[in-house]
């Protein structure tokens, strides 16, 4: 029907002036005809109000793509035709955007929409736009309205790569945990049989006297250990490292420790702190891995100096006993007015790691190309090495285990460190 309408249109464009009378009537013939068609055309197309469109929420990891349904429902008495613009904001990539349907009286159909967004966090859908077209295709009608659809993107968690490596070193220190050291950091397990080599400090007497065999005790590494990962989200964690800020270092280290710590159950809480707490997840019973990743989807890095009196306030009021800090932040000049420092002083009684990222284009700066510019490069990268290793010596010797590391190489970094200390029994 489009086709015909379009050679008729063109047969009129032909005709020949003269035979309409003048070199000005056909064009406004034409006109009016165009006019006429557009306007009844308008008037047939279903309203756009009648034509139900819903979305559904969409929870992914970032670097993932996911497939997610659009309904489009006709309410109206009529055939409806047209398409539906499934608005996104630009770091969503949706495709389609744009979705045609041609539907009967009451009639639905759902459309497969393919996302990939290209950052984390909590994202508001764009509004909706419906189309609907009339019978002659010529003109139509058009409405905008908004929608409440939401989509999270949780932190890509790419350090979950070097995860089954230290799920077995874990299994490997509870298989061997007997031969468990008897000692600070350990719980009571069960009595056998005393073999040459054990250490006589962890015979049971007692035992051995009732059964008249030598036994000993076996032990196993305390669990329901308490840990508190700090994440620093103040102006320091905005410097961006290679393609990412340097809190989505922070994000990955923390991930990776709630799923060593749900495998081995100790229990984890977060703190996100600039100069206020932004955000806390306490353990709960439910996987500890997918609450702290929704709760860490939408931290963002703020300007604001963080105030680490704070934060040691909110770490004592989280954990009382003995248990494993581990901060990520930065070092530099920032940080030590800040009260970092301060801030250990007064959590010397817990285990802390002080876990920061490194950024290789500053040691690559050492090296200089042997012009001026780059000679001045150079000492500007060393005095920041110097700074930084200044910082973590003081760290070291007010008790602090400081762990430096690239932003990918950071997360097993820490967890070996935090593997280690549990092994240790100093957690």
């Amino acid at each position: 029907m489009f086709a015909t309408l379009r050679s008729a249109l063109l047969v009129l464009l032909a005709i020949p002036a003269g035979l309409l009378g003048g070199s000005w009537v056909w064009p406004v013939v034409v006109l009016l005809v165009v006019v006429a068609l557009c306007g009844a055309d308008c008037l047939l197309a279903t309203n756009p109000q009648n034509i139900a469109v819903t979305r559904l929420d969409v929870t992914l990891r970032l670097g993932t793509v996911q497939s997610t349904n659009v309904e489009i429902r006709n309410n109206s008495s009529r055939r409806a035709r047209g398409s539906v613009r499934n608005g996104w904001p630009p770091s969503v990539t949706a495709a389609p955007s744009l979705i045609p349907f041609n539907l009967g009286p009451g009639r639905r159909t759902i459309q497969s929409t393919i996302i990939s967004p290209s950052r984390r966090g909590k994202i508001e859908s764009g509004p909706i736009t419906v189309r609907t077209a009339g019978p002659l295709g010529l003109a139509g009608r058009q409405r905008n309205r908004e929608d409440s659809a939401k989509l999270t993107v949780m932190p890509a968690f790419k350090a979950r790569r070097v995860l089954p490596s230290r799920i077995a070193r874990l299994k490997e220190m509870e298989g061997k945990s007997l031969l468990l050291v008897s000692g600070e950091g350990t719980e009571f397990d069960s009595l056998r049989e005393y073999v040459r080599g054990d250490d006589v400090r962890s015979i049971d007497w007692r035992s051995t006297a009732r059964r008249g065999q030598t036994l000993v005790k076996t032990w196993r590494p305390e669990r329901d250990r308490r840990i508190v990962s700090v994440l620093d989200c103040g102006r320091s964690s905005s410097i961006r490292i290679g393609e990412e800020p340097r809190i989505d270092s922070s994000i990955e280290t923390t991930l990776l420790l709630a799923a060593l710590a749900e495998k081995s159950g100790d229990l984890l809480h977060v703190l996100v702190h600039d100069d206020t707490l932004k955000a806390r997840v306490d353990p709960a019973r439910r996987s500890t891995i997918h609450t702290v990743a929704a709760a860490l989807a939408d931290v963002q890095p703020s300007l604001a100096q963080t105030d680490w009196a704070d934060v040691a306030g909110n770490i004592r009021k989280t954990v009382n006993a003995k248990s494993l800090i581990v901060i990520t932040t930065a070092l530099d000049s920032g940080t030590v007015p800040g009260g970092l420092l301060e801030a250990i002083s007064l959590l010397h009684r817990h285990t802390i790691i002080v876990a920061v990222a490194t950024d290789p284009v500053i040691v690559d700066m050492t090296q200089t190309d042997g012009t001026s510019q780059g000679a001045y490069e150079a000492a500007a990268a060393h005095r920041a090495l110097l700074d930084e290793r200044a910082l973590s010596d003081h760290l070291s010797r007010l008790g602090a285990v400081v762990v430096t590391a690239p932003p990918d190489d950071l997360p097993a970094k820490v967890a070996d460190t935090y593997l280690a200390l549990k092994e240790a029994g100093r957690l």
